[in-house]
């Protein structure tokens, strides 16, 4: 039991770590997008829906592993 809480675990940190590098990837091309939209009110507005949205993704990202942790505790026991 104690090999499958690990694998488990190692898979959940690896999610963790490439959903956090996506979110960032992301919210760094929003940014861009926004600093670059040179006063076009669609392109600033969607630069700053892509920042939002990276935002809400980390966000799920966390509350997953945080969740899937819990779980994983509450099993263990």
């Amino acid at each position: 039991m104690a090999e499958l809480n690990a694998t488990i675990s190692n898979l959940l940190n690896l999610a963790a770590l490439i959903g956090v590098g996506l979110a960032a990837l992301y919210f760094g091309f929003g940014g861009i997008t926004y600093m670059t939209s040179g006063g076009s009110p669609m392109r600033a507005e969607s630069g700053k829906k892509a920042c939002f949205d990276a935002l809400v993704g980390l966000g799920l990202v966390l509350s997953a592993r945080v969740i899937t942790s819990i779980i994983q505790g509450a099993i263990v026991r």
